[in-house]
């Protein structure tokens, strides 16, 4: 079997990082990393973050949120981001199951990527693209325009989204 990162990197199949070039791009800081490794990582810019120990999905969310979920289960965080008013879900571009749908029609803005994205290990060292294409959705005036700074900074596209579902 491949991995995707080293073993001591690949405890199961949800250790997929986001790259900083994100994050540098959005030029903010989150008040809450909801699905965070261990010990967090050093480029992401949370002043808190709930951990696999720590059950982000049973906790309270609080200001701006940034979930990059386990991607082996992502429809109930894409359900709980849904129903949060500020924040960030990276996320497949697969719209297909509910919990995806549900974000999507919650989101007030998305970003694209120009390319699929090179999730690194926890470490920090690049891993090569993966075999699937992501979206970034935003809720909120500080994530409708942190997508277009991205957007701006680092290529892709950012769309505030016009109307969303009731």
């Amino acid at each position: 079997m491949t991995r995707l990162f080293a073993l001591d990197d690949a405890l199961d199949s949800d250790a997929w990082y986001t790259p900083a070039w994100v994050f540098d791009g959005l030029g903010v800081e989150f008040d809450l990393d909801v699905a965070s490794p261990d010990g967090g990582l050093p480029w992401l810019p949370a002043k808190a973050h709930y951990t696999v120990a720590d059950d982000g999905l049973l906790q309270l969310w609080h200001g701006l949120v940034w979930c990059n979920p386990p991607y082996s289960a992502p429809t109930q965080w894409c359900r709980r981001w849904a129903q949060h008013p500020d924040g960030f879900l990276l996320i497949r571009a697969d719209l297909s199951t509910s919990g995806p749908a549900a974000a999507f029609a919650a989101a007030s803005s998305i970003y694209v990527p120009a390319k699929r994205l090179q999730f690194v290990s926890g470490a920090g060292a690049e891993t090569g693209a993966v075999n699937f294409s992501t979206v970034i959705l935003g809720r909120g005036p500080t994530a409708d325009a942190a997508l277009h700074r991205l957007a701006s900074r680092c290529g892709g596209s950012a769309r505030t989204l016009t109307e969303r579902a009731a």
